[in-house]
């Protein structure tokens, strides 16, 4: 092919002469950042984009909406983009309105798609003294990835009756519009929970179309987390002194710039390796206390130094004292690690339940025997109170283990053999109440499907009909629905038998994911 005029393509060159390229509204432009001819593309301004990225500023940082209408502010965008329209609060505050819910209904089409939700709840102070309720959701999506969703932060006026915190968590529950989905409730111990508990589940015994499995025997879950801060609350209150002491100690060192920069000659005049100072805990968070005691220990020599040099400090603990600290800071240390374990959100905790409070359980037990200073006299009152609680809650956790593939029964009989010693029938008969349970609440699952079906089925279909069925006709039908009901229960149950009498999945599997385990092994 040739593009010689004389073939007949001078009609293009005048077109192109002619008609300047087409230039889209939407075409980023190319500039010249330097003499080497290199070009980059100019940042194309999007309103829209802006202004989004300014409102999760001031959500995230709980900002005034009046912060936008600051001169110091309006002088910073002006220089960073003068194009910017900025706008005042008024329009910030629809802005973070509208932001609110859209992300609302995102969340709202989510909690449509799941199956079943469980609750947690809690009562939370601000710092000015107010207090709210929070309501969290937890359920797994449709491609089995576990979601945590708040629901509701709301201020919750004293007094914090177990009616009033029923009250909130039901609204919640209408408008989510999960009477149905609801599966269990997870709260603190406190006496009003166990109240607003018992009342949610009188509701949604009466109303709901799909109740809680085997009539709300596993509905109320006791918060491990807050189990264990009981129990080590209990343990701590016989080391008040020494404890009393590191904590005046850590304050009498943070009180002012002269003490912390003379605290600071004492590490270094002690050839200590300084890392943080040591943290001031709070007091009713036994977990803080357990940090500050952590942190505390290295600056040992620093503080025995500080006292000399330092006439208005007083609390430096005692030789005994300090060694019944690092004592109680090693016990504590496994509770530390259960907590940080049970209290996990992006990722499954519940199948870790039985074997964390057994260890916790074991470790009690053990410490009873220790000849460590005073350590009996703080692990008696932890144990009395452990035993409190798990005998409630220890069903519940062993089913969750089973449900782990790694472990499943197998787990469970290797953890009370530790307990019960050779005493085959105890064990076999522990063994046995939780196959038994777990086989109820499986068959609970089938039949509640097969009457959802069923409903929904009766209240979307409707078939016309010239003349009403024979009576025997129905009666002999609804036999026939009975046995197709039966049935289904029934190989849930063998369902259940195939799976423990599988092999367990090999406890050294790499990242193993127990979420994506059962997406794979599914029906």
């Amino acid at each position: 092919m040739s593009a010689k005029s004389s073939c007949g393509t001078m009609h293009l060159w005048r077109h192109l002469e002619r008609c300047g390229p087409f230039k889209s509204s939407s075409q980023q432009t190319l500039i010249q950042t330097s003499a080497t001819n290199t070009l980059d593309t100019l940042w194309t301004l999007s309103q829209k984009a802006l202004r989004e990225l300014l409102t999760k500023l001031i959500i995230a940082d709980e900002r005034p909406f009046t912060s936008v209408e600051h001169p110091i502010f309006k002088q910073l965008i002006a220089s960073l983009q003068p194009k910017f329209k900025l706008h005042g609060r008024t329009t910030l505050k629809k802005d973070v309105m509208d932001m609110h819910q859209e992300m609302k209904s995102t969340v709202s089409r989510e909690i449509a798609e799941a199956n079943r939700i469980s609750l947690t709840t809690n009562l939370w102070t601000s710092s000015n003294q107010t207090p709210f309720m929070v309501i969290s959701a937890h359920f797994i999506s449709a491609n089995w990835t576990l979601k945590k969703r708040i629901i509701s932060f709301k201020m919750l006026p004293p007094p914090h009756t177990g009616l009033a915190i029923a009250d909130q968590l039901i609204a919640s529950i209408m408008e989510w519009k999960i009477l149905d989905k609801v599966m269990s409730i997870t709260v603190d111990n406190a006496s009003s929970n166990d109240v607003a508990i018992a009342q949610v589940l009188s509701i949604l015994r009466d109303k709901s179309h799909s109740p809680p499995h085997l009539d709300g025997k596993f509905f109320h879950v006791r918060c491990a987390a807050h189990i264990i801060n009981l129990v080590v609350k209990d343990g701590l209150k016989t080391l008040s002194l020494a404890i009393t002491k590191i904590r005046n100690s850590v304050r009498h060192i943070k009180a002012s710039p002269l003490r912390k920069h003379q605290f600071k000659e004492m590490i270094e005049s002690n050839n200590i390796k300084q890392q943080a100072l040591p943290s001031v805990d709070v007091p009713t968070r036994w977990n803080s206390t357990y940090l500050m005691l952590k942190s505390a220990l290295p600056y040992r020599n620093a503080f025995n130094s500080l006292s000399i040099h330092d006439s208005s400090y007083h609390d430096l603990p005692t030789y005994n004292e300090w060694e019944e600290i690092i004592h109680i800071k090693d016990f504590l240390s496994l509770f530390n690690t259960a907590t940080l374990k049970l209290g996990m959100t992006r990722h499954p905790s519940a199948h870790m339940l039985y074997s964390n409070m057994k260890s916790i359980n074991k470790l009690l037990k053990e410490s009873l025997k220790s000849s460590a200073l005073n350590i009996p006299g703080i692990v008696k009152p932890m144990q009395e109170k452990f035993d409190e609680y798990w005998k409630n809650m220890e069903t519940f956790a062993g089913i969750n283990l089973v449900f782990d593939p790694r472990y499943k029964l197998a787990m469970v009989k290797f953890l009370l053999a530790d307990k019960l010693g050779s005493s085959k029938s105890a064990i076999t008969g522990r063994v046995d109440k939780i196959k038994e349970d777990i086989k109820m609440w499986f068959k609970d699952v089938a039949e509640g499907k097969q009457k959802k079906k069923s409903t929904s089925t009766n209240t979307t279909t409707s078939i016309p009909q010239s003349k009403p069925l024979k009576s025997d006709q129905d009666a002999h039908f609804k036999e026939f629905l009975a046995g197709k009901t039966m049935s289904s229960a029934t190989s849930a149950t063998a369902e259940i038998d195939l799976y423990l009498q599988e092999p367990t999945v090999p406890l050294d599997t790499q990242g193993f994911d127990i979420l994506k385990w059962w997406s794979v092994n599914s029906l």
